[in-house]
């Protein structure tokens, strides 16, 4: 079933950009088109429904992980010194200073459960959902530009592939009729060849369209993300009370360029890490697709239910897609999960690095300093470029120090991606029962 609707996507993906309101007369003619990935771009859906399925998925997905985001930002805010040998517990180098050997310093929070223990512990419950306010307007405008962008450079992407195919062909012709010399059409239809070859490869156009909607979503909603950061780390002394005080105590401190701290490696990061997200959750859905031809089941289904009675028939028809949209929610939920595994491992240092550059310089840095780094190591400004940072870390407080907090980090990125493409899917398929037909 997902391979042949991927075929009509694709084939139809021209005429919905053109006219969501055409879209809408034709799938309602033609009965309700079923969705078989959120990689092809949601053709069947308005720019006004994509921004509300993918704000809502935004929200949902939030609430679900908001408990792993804050003990993961907790412990990527520690300075103690991680390395094998500490690691392993043998102890030399507590400090954060290298070479410098000594008592093994250990870290407030050590580890993911015992972390959420002890947050819950002197903060109580609400604590593991710090900062949640400023994280649900992060993820409900994030994720709505995120799938809005998506879905347009797809498109875009799709025009461009068939315009350059048809440029392509129309030289050929023209040269072949003009002229005699041999090779000419080919090395004058070989850029429009090349363009509409790699524009039309589904795993480029997800790479392409991924990386656009993460850059574009991460410049409009930073300043969220920021404030998300500088609310979870709060403890006893709260520095901020809320998000209009917050964003007033950033301006009159810092400014305009307070609320960007850390944004050249979100920018950095975001690029691998929605180009790997989308672009694996696209390779996934194809394979799914693949395996799932493969054992012909969607074939057999609709064979088998042709050969039988007309009430027969509607039953097995009603049964084969209730069990259809249970099998493609199973599906998404996979797939996403995997994606968002796959993408936070690569580009993780970059969001270690940014999570440090958002509190430098802010007097939460100067009040946590002592939950955070040991007594006897004195905070230091980072440097600015984003690789001197990485490397400053990685000497003061070993290599795996880039990866503290990971843990959590992955654990937050399966159920994140995974809710956020299945809300996605499911908020679709309802807009998609509910929109009446026109008569």
């Amino acid at each position: 079933m997902d391979a042949r609707l991927a075929n009509d996507n694709g084939d139809n993906s021209t005429k919905n950009a053109d006219s969501a309101e055409n879209t809408t007369t034709k799938t309602s003619s033609a009965g309700p088109k079923e969705r078989s990935s959120i990689a092809a771009g949601a053709p069947s859906l308005s720019k006004t429904e994509t921004v509300l399925c993918g704000a809502t998925a935004g929200v949902v997905s939030r609430f679900v992980i908001a408990p792993l985001d804050v003990v993961k930002i907790r412990l990527q805010m520690q300075t103690q010194r991680k390395d094998l040998s500490t690691v392993l517990g043998r102890g030399s180098t507590g400090n954060g200073e290298a070479g410098v050997k000594g008592p093994l310093v250990r870290p407030k929070y050590r580890g993911m459960f015992s972390g959420m223990v002890m947050i819950v512990r002197e903060e109580g419950i609400k604590g593991l959902w710090k900062g949640n306010m400023a994280a649900e307007y992060l993820y409900l405008t994030y994720s709505g530009i995120q799938f809005l962008v998506y879905s347009q450079t797809k498109l875009l992407l799709a025009k461009t592939a068939k315009m350059s195919a048809e440029k392509a062909a129309l030289i050929k012709d023209s040269a072949a009729a003009t002229t005699k010399i041999p090779g000419a059409t080919a090395t004058v239809a070989a850029p429009l060849s090349a363009v509409s070859v790699i524009a039309s490869s589904s795993a480029i156009q997800s790479f392409i369209a991924g990386a656009n909607a993460g850059i574009v979503a991460t410049a409009c909603t930073y300043p969220f993300d920021l404030l998300r950061t500088r609310f979870a780390i709060q403890r006893d002394v709260k520095v901020y009370t809320g998000i209009i005080q917050a964003c007033r105590h950033i301006f009159k401190q810092d400014g305009i360029p307070g609320f960007y701290r850390g944004m050249s490696p979100a920018l950095i990061q975001v690029i691998p890490y929605m180009g790997i997200m989308f672009g694996s959750y696209d390779t996934l859905k194809h394979l799914t697709a693949w395996m799932k031809n493969k054992a012909n089941l969607a074939s057999h289904s609709s064979s088998s239910s042709s050969s039988k009675a007309p009430s027969a028939t509607i039953s097995s028809e009603g049964s084969t897609k209730s069990m259809g949209q249970v099998l493609l929610g199973l599906e998404d939920l996979l797939c996403g999960a995997l994606s968002g595994v796959i993408s936070k491992t690569g580009v993780y240092p970059l969001d270690m690095v940014r999570k440090r550059l958002q509190i430098q310089g802010s007097e939460q840095q100067k009040i946590n300093a002592s939950v955070f780094s040991p007594q006897s190591v004195k905070v230091e400004a980072l440097p600015a470029t984003v690789w001197k940072c990485m490397v400053h870390i990685a000497r003061r407080e070993g290599y795996l120090a880039l990866y503290k907090g990971l843990l959590p980090g992955l654990l937050k990125a399966a159920p994140a991606s995974a809710t956020t493409f299945l809300v996605f899917s499911q908020a679709g398929t309802y807009i998609e029962k509910w929109r009446k037909p026109k008569s």
